[in-house]
């Protein structure tokens, strides 16, 4: 695994993450874990990544529209409500697979539900990997 420190947290460079992925989640007690993507990401990328976790904790999909528009307090307040209807909490995971706009949107959303919980990034553009995933430009 390669991987560098940044803050609190590893990037971690992988071409198939996935196993580095189910490491980390079978350390951790999560309660559940939520994907967050977009209507991109849902067609492209979504079976992809649900065929790969290995875990036997929940996995709940949520899905926002796609584009620079939608990042805006109405699509935050439209997850942190999934989120809240599909139970989340404290120990919740939330990974973000897409681009710049789930990356910030899904980060922003993990750091204020609930006080914060966990996410992880899992971008899939070349912008988000070098800006939108790294950083703390999604506190508050």
């Amino acid at each position: 695994m390669r991987s560098i420190a940044a803050k609190d947290y590893p990037i971690v460079f992988e071409n198939e993450g996935y196993i580095h992925l189910n490491q980390y989640l079978s350390k951790l007690n999560y309660s559940t874990i939520f994907v967050l993507v977009d209507t991109n990401t849902h067609e492209h990328c979504l079976a992809r990544v649900l065929s790969n976790l290995e875990t036997t904790v929940r996995i709940e999909v949520i899905e926002i529209d796609a584009g620079e528009q939608y990042k805006n307090i109405e699509t935050c307040s439209g997850v942190w409500n999934a989120l809240s209807e599909l139970d989340g909490d404290r120990k919740s995971l939330m990974i973000n697979v897409g681009g710049g706009v789930v990356t910030d949107l899904g980060g922003f959303v993990a750091c204020t539900f609930k006080r914060g919980i966990d996410y992880i990034n899992v971008p899939t553009s070349l912008l988000a990997m070098v800006d939108a995933s790294v950083g703390g430009k999604t506190g508050v």
